[in-house]
């Protein structure tokens, strides 16, 4: 378990299926993914979180929960972990229960998986990946110094249209600076200007 203030991540349980099976069907929350919308039936979704809760070599799930009740309100994913040459991709942060969708959990839940990926499992480079048009992911990572590696596009086909994919990337010694330096201690104040930028360079450039 990795432990915040408000809330701690642990490992996807079988019964963790009932609350992804809302979410994964929640078009709301697909839509500004990088996956293509589909439907999943609860059978469906119960050997998914079944695979993710039995197997986490390559794939880590973690899921998302108060600390005050123990309620699970979205999860975040550590995808191709590659224990040799020292990388992996950083799915990601749900937040499926629309409550809590603009509080400190986004943030938190990325600092405590992201610690765990630096301190725990030795990672060297991170990427990331989202929509073109998903300007508070974009804001996120650029406001935590991850570097824009390059924009494939026409990458994803959803909604009727083809869309661009930004990719991202840190590396370990790049963060441990400016951990240290305590350029994360007004994130939140960055992520706001940030996302005002991109959004009038969207819009410019659309």
């Amino acid at each position: 378990m990795l432990k915040g203030k408000n809330i701690y991540l642990r490992l996807f349980e079988p019964e963790d299926y009932e609350k992804t099976y809302e979410w994964h069907n929640d078009f709301d929350i697909q839509k500004t993914t990088c996956g293509p919308l589909r439907f999943v039936s609860k059978e469906i979704e119960r050997n998914w979180v079944m695979s993710k809760a039995s197997h986490n070599q390559t794939d880590i799930y973690l899921a998302i929960c108060l600390i005050e009740n123990d309620e699970m309100i979205g999860w975040y994913s550590i995808n191709n972990i590659d224990y040799l040459n020292r990388k992996c991709h950083c799915g990601g942060v749900v937040i499926g229960d629309k409550r809590y969708r603009d509080s400190i959990a986004y943030q938190e839940a990325g600092d405590l998986a992201f610690e765990y990926i630096i301190k725990e499992l030795n990672m060297n480079r991170i990427t990331g990946s989202c929509l073109r048009e998903h300007i508070v992911s974009r804001a996120a990572m650029e406001a935590s110094f991850w570097k824009l590696e390059g924009v494939e596009r026409q990458s994803v086909f959803k909604g009727g249209s083809y869309h661009d994919v930004c990719n991202y990337a840190i590396l370990r010694d790049e963060y441990l600076e400016h951990l240290e330096k305590g350029d994360y201690d007004n994130l939140q104040l960055r992520i706001a200007k940030i996302v005002r930028k991109i959004r009038n360079d969207f819009k410019n450039n659309k």
